[in-house]
């Protein structure tokens, strides 16, 4: 699962890099987007996620985090689907939803 979601990383960010000119700013949206992550699977997942939405709601990064809350919706969804009595998954899905609902509405 982390592989997976390491290559889906690496190649949106190869072809994000084609098209940006500033690096130090691919580098720190990595790291959000890496925190991110690893808040959202802690036990309980991490409710501070200020920064995401901020690159979320910046229109030169709004396509990138959108992809990522897509495919982590996505795996968290298939996973519901596989075990529904997953309550931390449920927990997962619903603040992913979240912050896609909060960049969108802005």
């Amino acid at each position: 699962m982390k592989q997976l979601m390491l290559g889906i990383l690496f190649s949106l960010s190869s072809i994000y890099g084609a098209y940006a000119n500033d690096e130090v700013s691919q580098e720190y949206l990595g790291e959000v987007l890496v925190e991110s992550r690893e808040g959202l699977y802690q036990d309980p997942p991490e409710q501070d996620y200020a920064r995401l939405i901020a690159f979320g709601l910046d229109t030169r990064y709004n396509v990138f985090v959108r992809s990522w809350l897509y495919f982590e919706l996505q795996m968290v969804t298939q996973k519901i689907s596989l075990q529904p009595d997953d309550e931390a998954a449920k927990a997962r899905q619903q603040i992913l939803f979240n912050l896609r609902r909060q960049i969108d509405l802005e």
